[in-house]
């Protein structure tokens, strides 16, 4: 299977997925973090297309590897537990453990491809789903600062103040 075509219709299962989702959940929190991630894979989609035009006849790779794996998208598990979250922090739990599937999905696929050149394209692919996982990552970190760590200023370090935005001095 072409590594790019695969990596492209994953991207448009999860972009259906993600709009599905915001459409269907009956809270604000979560359908605003689908709506926002079903924009993100629309960027990485973009991205796969201009990778794919660029590199010619190497984005036509075919991946023996790809073959026996499917799309996570198309599972009909996914809907359930999506609608099932009432917060914003489960929701962006539940699409960051997505995300994570995603890397390692093409990760492990990159580490057993035996032809160098899909290897490394496989990588790229892995590598853009990375960066999309790092800055959902940092989004729930912040979000969630207040609510996982609060603390009296007699029984904490002041200097990790400056972590919240209250840096003084």
């Amino acid at each position: 299977m072409n590594v790019l075509d695969f990596a492209m219709d994953v991207e448009r299962s999860g972009i259906h997925f993600y709009r599905q989702m915001a459409s269907r959940t009956g809270q604000d929190g979560p359908r605003t973090i689908f709506q926002m991630v079903a924009e993100d894979e629309q960027k990485i989609l973009d991205r796969l297309k201009e990778m794919k035009r660029e590199l010619g006849p190497i984005g036509r790779e075919d991946s023996g590897v790809l073959d026996r794996l499917s799309n996570p998208f198309r599972s009909p598990a996914l809907a359930k537990d999506a609608l099932a979250l009432k917060t914003d922090i489960e929701a962006y739990a539940y699409v960051i453990g997505l995300e994570e599937g995603l890397c390692r999905l093409f990760e492990q696929a990159s580490e057993h491809e035996t032809d160098p050149a899909v290897r490394d394209l496989l990588k790229q692919v892995a590598l853009e789903e990375r960066r999309e996982l790092e800055s959902l990552s940092t989004i729930r970190d912040f979000v969630g600062a207040p609510a996982e760590f609060l603390a009296w200023g007699e029984f904490s370090n002041q200097g990790e103040f400056h972590n919240f935005g209250r840096d003084e001095g």
